[in-house]
């Protein structure tokens, strides 16, 4: 029946999680058929009292869990074949060696030997799990991290204990040998139950944060888009408030856009954007924020960042622009250049991210009515044109 449970996990995990064969469920599908194979062997083994059967079914649970750990590397899209080929066949060749050297005269020997390689491979998973925590969201780590601690904990006595049990585990075999190797096997299903449930989440939790990300990012240019920004820039002010630092918000509008749309096209228009939000991205900080705001409006959150800073940014940005020409496949050069307005303040607590988007704004226009291609940078709310300064 143990057998039939664990055949019945792996095509659960098939049919749930066949979309994400290359994302580690293939292997976890293995592990979960290699162990009803095992359990499998242990239960004719049972029956038929024949040491050949016993050497199989640890190696089998022995291949089980290298084929999960591979499908957890999987998972965190690392694809090291020289790394997984050892965590598979290291355990093997070890399990075939104890086979060798121990089997049948010292079974014991053998089966407390066996159980320690069980305990490394899972303080291995473990090794591997840790690395996954801060990349992995949701409760399906936790699961599958608290069945490999309950694994490990429950085995490892077993791999010191002085007990030789005796070949076979029909009638005649010890009660306690008996109850031991039942008590494990049960141990290693509800295992493989907790973690195949957990694997499940996580690739689910995974595939929802994906989505949840997506829906935050501009198709065209790549960038965030106008939802991340106002929660990013929510954050920021709020980080600035709390710290006392300044906070630039940069706003960065095309010039003549429409004339690159109405001229060559709106997959020229296209080009201009996607252009223009490449550059962007290299010009900005690590900390800085960069997303599009709607149409051929850009903007940049410059955390810690004061007026004179900022306004060397915005000009950076802007000779970036200027001096990058984008060549069409009709042959024609465009020369794009950007208006660019900057609002830097210190936020008080509970300042509105409109506040602020407002003045870059407003500096922006400024920037366009006199001449385009130029920054003007504003230390004051907006309508208070005392506080803006061209450059």
């Amino acid at each position: 029946m143990t057998a039939l449970a664990a055949f019945t996990v792996s095509w659960v995990m098939w049919m749930l999680g066949r979309q994400h064969w290359r994302q580690g469920i293939s292997q976890a599908v293995l592990s979960a058929a290699l162990f009803g194979v095992a359990y499998l062997f242990f239960a004719l083994q049972s029956m038929l009292a024949t040491v050949e059967l016993q050497v199989a079914s640890k190696t089998f649970i022995s291949a089980a869990m290298a084929a999960f750990t591979v499908a957890l590397q999987r998972f965190r899209q690392s694809t090291d074949v020289t790394r997984d080929s050892i965590t598979v066949f290291a355990p093997l060749l070890g399990s075939l060696a104890l086979a060798v050297m121990y089997v049948p005269q010292d079974l014991g020997t053998f089966n407390r030997l066996q159980t320690l390689i069980t305990v490394l491979q899972t303080a291995y998973t473990l090794i591997v799990l840790l690395h996954m925590r801060f990349h992995t969201p949701g409760v399906g780590w936790t699961l599958v991290t608290g069945a490999a601690c309950v694994q490990i904990v429950s085995i490892l006595p077993l791999a010191f204990s002085s007990h030789r049990p005796s070949p076979g585990f029909g009638s005649e075999a010890p009660v306690g040998a008996l109850l031991a190797m039942w008590s494990v096997c049960l141990m290693l299903f509800l295992k493989l139950m907790v973690t195949s449930t957990g694997f499940l989440i996580m690739l689910r939790d995974r595939q929802v944060a994906l989505e949840r990300h997506r829906a935050q990012i501009d198709p065209l240019t790549q960038l965030p888009n106008r939802a991340a920004l106002v929660s990013d820039l929510t954050r920021a002010l709020d980080a600035a408030a709390s710290a006392g630092k300044p906070l630039s918000v940069m706003m960065l509008d095309i010039d003549h856009f429409k004339g690159f749309n109405d001229q060559h096209g709106h997959l020229a228009g296209d080009q201009v954007l996607r252009l223009v939000a490449q550059i962007l991205q290299r010009q900005t900080r690590g900390n800085d924020f960069v997303a599009r705001y709607g149409g051929e409006e850009f903007i940049i959150v410059l955390p810690d960042t004061n007026a004179q800073k900022a306004l060397a940014m915005a000009q950076r940005v802007c000779r970036a622009i200027r001096t990058t020409q984008l060549t069409l496949a009709s042959g024609a050069k465009l020369k794009i250049t950007v208006s660019a307005g900057v609002h830097v303040g210190v936020p008080h607590t509970g300042a509105s991210w409109e506040s602020f988007v407002a003045a870059a704004d407003a500096a922006m226009y400024d920037a366009k009515h006199s001449g385009r291609d130029r920054v003007v940078i504003s230390t004051s709310p907006p309508g208070n044109r005392r506080g803006m300064v061209a450059a």
